[in-house]
């Protein structure tokens, strides 16, 4: 069965400081998110399925970009919820129960071709795969303090899984530990491997980030 993609854009993104939500500031010529599924594209091929998750409030804005810049190139558009939890639930219910699905933060435009196949290989062979990568920061913890960040890791998108073990996972109610699709996976009882991800794939929140991603499409 062909591998889903959910495009997980719920929110506005209040820490940029922009009156444009995130996902839609212009990049080189194209709202960041276009960039984003360009690259799922190439990896995955034109016929993938995506689902958008969208905030309520950005639908017209949406349909108007894609007049303006072309089709972004997905096939459904659902309303996002209250967390991120409730968005990736709406859109795994517009999906079919077999597969393998990624979730993907549309704000993420630099996942690489080889990360993106490795997550849902390993995803389509174990059940669960997330990307990461080692944690160049010193991290400490404020109550117990420094922490060994040999054994730490950061983890990107895009999440790979199951699609009916996932649905499985997401058919409980809400909780504050669900910090990511992984957390809901394994919360459930199941297992999730560690892809090696790639240091460009980077989350656009703020100002800061949108000048690094500039300087990564002008050197490309």
């Amino acid at each position: 069965m062909n591998p889903q993609l959910i495009l997980v854009a719920g929110g506005t993104g209040t820490r940029m400081q922009s009156p444009t939500a995130k996902q839609f500031i212009p990049l080189e010529g194209l709202p960041l998110m276009w960039w984003t599924l360009r690259r799922f594209r190439e990896a995955l091929g034109d016929a993938l399925p995506v689902t958008l998750v969208l905030y309520p409030g950005l639908f017209d804005e949406f349909e108007r970009l894609e007049r303006d810049h072309g089709p972004a190139g997905v096939s459904r558009v659902v309303a996002g919820g209250a967390e991120r939890f409730h968005s990736v639930l709406a859109g795994l219910q517009a999906l079919p129960d077999e597969g393998v699905v990624g979730i993907h933060d549309a704000v993420r435009p630099f996942p690489s071709v080889e990360v993106i196949r490795a997550c849902y290989a390993a995803a389509r062979a174990t059940g669960g795969a997330v990307p990461v990568v080692p944690v160049k920061d010193s991290v400490r913890d404020v109550e117990f303090g420094a922490l060994n960040r040999a054994n730490l890791r950061a983890v990107q998108t895009p999440q790979c899984f199951d699609l009916a073990r996932l649905k499985a996972a997401y058919s409980v109610p809400y909780r504050k530990e669900f910090t990511d699709d992984a957390s809901v996976f394994e919360a459930a009882g199941n297992a999730v491997e560690l892809v090696p991800g790639n240091s460009h794939n980077i989350k656009i929140t703020t100002p800061e980030d949108l000048l690094i991603a500039r300087a990564f499409l002008t050197q490309s």
